[in-house]
C-alpha cells in the first residue's frame, strides 16, 4: 500500500505512532505492506503544514516567502528557496492525503 493510501485510511495519528517507532524500509502493518520511509516523508510534511497554522495559512506562507525571494541575495536566497521547495512539497503531500 502507497503511504498516501494509508493516511486516507488510517489517519494521520495512526501514521505518526508508525513514524515514532524504529522502523526503517518495508514493515508489515495491520496486514498492510508499507513504506515507512514514504510515510515518514508525509508525517514530516504535515507536521510542516500544521506549524505554520494548516493548509490555507501554509499556502498564504508559500506566497509571502516567494514575494520575499526576489528581495533576498546571496545566503538568505537560497535558505529562502529551499524553505519554499519545501513548503510547496509538504502542501501538495497534506492535498494529495485528503
Amino acid at each position: 500500500m502507497k503511504a498516501i493510501e494509508f493516511v486516507k485510511k488510517f489517519g494521520w495519528e495512526e501514521a505518526k505512532i508508525i513514524c515514532n517507532g524504529v522502523f526503517t524500509g518495508v514493515v508489515c502493518y495491520k496486514w498492510v505492506e508499507l513504506n515507512i520511509d514514504d510515510l515518514k516523508r508525509l508525517v514530516e510534511s504535515h507536521e510542516l503544514v500544521a506549524s505554520r497554522g494548516g493548509l490555507c495559512a501554509a499556502k498564504h506562507d508559500l506566497i509571502t516567502l516567494q514575494k520575499h525571494l526576489n528581495n533576498t541575495f546571496g545566503w538568505a536566497k537560497i535558505t529562502t528557496s529551499e524553505k519554499i521547495d519545501r513548503l510547496k512539497q509538504a502542501i501538495a503531500d497534506v492535498e494529495s492525503c485528503q
